[in-house]
């Protein structure tokens, strides 16, 4: 789900399957015991900009109501404006001529942030930042970030947002508060998927592919790829047979883009390496499963697990400036290599 998505209406009320630490923070808070900075981690897609962005409304709310925002209070109503004075989000800058994001939140972001971490609050309560994602901090802005962490300024909560909290500096980590968002139980996380989606049977096979991640399996539903992996799995299964030519097929995908095409060859080739390891029955696209097992039975699962690294070596390529036609010609190519063997 898109930060637009998130930030309209302003969401005052975390996910049905996070009131667990939603509760165990709101009892600190009503100790008075809340740790001044908090590490919020999880997979994507589970929703730790919602969980912030609700928490920080209940922190800043004048007053709340059953542990939660009212949501029509001066500050509630702010922050659904989106100017509440006291709420600081920092992410990676975007550009607004060219449209390009930067690739890491740098040093002079952090100095602000600093300074409005020791300032007192405008509307009397909390202040509040929200750094995400914060693996993305780069090295100076890390360093310039651990005072403010270890000695905030009154009444000053700052949530740090990650997926990848092992990329964190241990010095960042030590100062925080770690709290994992949990993976929803399955039916917990149906309960919410399956009106967004309309269909039973889809929605379980989104969740399976997304690792359990709701917001993930809703947001897939709507990416290119999803669509397009019978047919990809079909031209594999030709080249495999040595029907058709890898540049053939490789021109035929380049309109999905490198990208997208990578993400949905990794996803299949996980189920590939299961199936060709005697375990179809467990495979996560289940409407493609028959393919899947047939495509299995023509390899070994550490050769598949080779070509698995290969693909994942180029997904890291293309975060340089290669061209993305080229990494999907080498692929179709080193598919017909790996069949050949």
């Amino acid at each position: 789900m898109s930060e637009a998505e998130v930030r309209a209406p302003y969401p005052f009320r975390a996910y049905a399957w996070q009131q667990s630490l939603w509760q165990s923070l709101e009892e600190l808070l009503v100790q008075q015991r809340l740790p001044h900075a908090l590490l919020l981690s999880g997979a994507d897609g589970l929703g730790k900009e919602r969980f912030a962005k609700a928490f920080a409304a209940r922190l800043l709310c004048h007053q709340p109501r059953d542990g939660v925002a009212c949501g029509q209070c001066k500050s509630c109503s702010l922050l659904a404006a989106g100017t509440h004075p006291d709420l600081m989000w920092l992410t990676t800058l975007t550009d607004e001529k060219t449209g390009k994001t930067a690739k890491a939140i740098r040093v002079d972001q952090v100095r602000e942030l600093v300074g409005f971490a020791e300032k007192s609050a405008q509307m009397g309560g909390w202040r509040v930042v929200v750094l995400s994602p914060a693996h993305l901090l780069n090295v100076q802005a890390a360093n310039a970030l651990l005072k403010t962490l270890e000695e905030p300024g009154r009444d000053t909560a700052l949530m740090l947002l990650t997926s990848q909290p092992l990329s964190l500096a241990p010095t960042l980590r030590s100062r925080c508060q770690q709290r994992p968002l949990p993976i929803p139980a399955e039916a917990d996380a149906l309960a919410w998927l399956v009106p967004q989606v309309g269909d039973e049977q889809k929605a379980r096979l989104l969740l399976a592919l997304s690792r359990g991640a709701p917001l993930a399996a809703l947001a897939l539903r709507e990416a290119e790829w999803f669509s397009q992996r019978e047919p990809l799995l079909k031209d594999l299964m030709q080249l495999t047979q040595q029907r058709q030519t890898a540049l053939v097929t490789a021109q035929r995908w380049h309109s999905l883009g490198a990208e997208s095409l990578l993400v949905a060859l990794l996803s299949l080739l996980d189920d590939l390496v299961v199936a060709a390891s005697g375990a179809a029955t467990v495979v996560k696209h289940r409407d493609l499963a028959p393919i899947i097992e047939r495509m299995s039975a023509h390899f070994q699962p550490a050769a598949l697990l080779r070509f698995r690294q290969g693909l994942a070596d180029r997904q890291r390529l293309l975060a340089g400036n290669v061209q993305g036609n080229a990494l999907i010609d080498a692929t179709f190519s080193d598919w017909v290599a790996l069949t050949s063997r």
